[in-house]
């Protein structure tokens, strides 16, 4: 088989997330609901979070972010380097959605609701914003590179924006593509990813849920060894 890997480091503030948070940026910005004197706010364990903090620098919005205290310092100065203010919680390390599980979504929601006026979170667990950055972006280009001839499309679990948004757009164009969702091990220390079956499917997951067609678990140990092997072996 051919695998191709999709390098999305190359994006702006060098991650995936570069698609979903300037999408929601944007959007909200468009629609009225994000105003210039208002504080963007979002729940993040890293990648969101740094892409976030620099389009609003360089758009001229407040930044604040909440955060799972363990996550690494590397990742807390890259995001104050920005500008972000950052306000640590007590959690795992990777954010989970649900009642009691994840400080940090939990504080994010009641600034928002003491302070309506002053913050606007994005929420990139249910903003269509997220879905559409994929459906219109991620998904026309892997289509364009593969020429047409993809048959499989895999993706990491975090938010479910991309596994949603780039599935719904393969399916459309072609209905015998498989979609498959990687998730972590249960109690995992992979960042930015959830195990599916401990935390609650984000709600724009659940809404397209239909176009995944497998969902397959991987381990700390084989994800964390493929890291050293593709960095040895091809260089990445």
């Amino acid at each position: 088989s051919e695998i191709f890997a999709k390098l999305e480091w190359f994006n702006p503030s060098g991650s995936l997330k570069a698609r979903a948070s300037s999408w929601m940026i944007f959007e909200a910005a468009k629609t009225g609901v994000l105003q210039r004197n208002m504080t963007l706010i979002e729940p993040t364990s890293g990648n969101t979070g740094i892409a976030m903090s620099k389009f609003a620098k360089e758009l001229g919005y407040h930044v604040e972010l909440t955060i799972p205290e363990k996550i690494s310092e590397e990742t807390k100065e890259i995001l104050r380097s920005f500008g972000a203010k950052l306000l640590e919680t007590e959690d795992d390390l990777c954010p989970r959605v649900g009642p009691g599980t994840d400080q940090s979504i939990a504080l994010a929601n009641a600034l928002v609701q003491n302070h309506p006026e002053k913050y606007y979170m994005a929420n990139q667990y249910n903003n269509d914003a997220n879905f559409l950055a994929h459906y219109n972006t991620t998904g026309p280009e892997i289509w364009e590179a593969t020429k047409g001839n993809v048959t499989t499309f895999i993706a990491g679990v975090g938010t479910g924006g991309t596994i949603t948004g780039v599935g719904q757009y393969l399916k459309e164009k072609d209905q015998s593509i498989r979609i498959i969702a990687v998730q972590p091990q249960k109690n995992h220390h992979i960042q930015g990813l959830r195990n599916l079956d401990e935390s609650e499917i984000p709600e724009l997951m659940k809404r397209r849920l239909h176009v995944v067609d497998e969902t397959i678990t991987v381990t700390d140990y084989e994800s964390f060894q493929m890291v050293k092997e593709l960095a040895t072996k091809e260089n990445l």
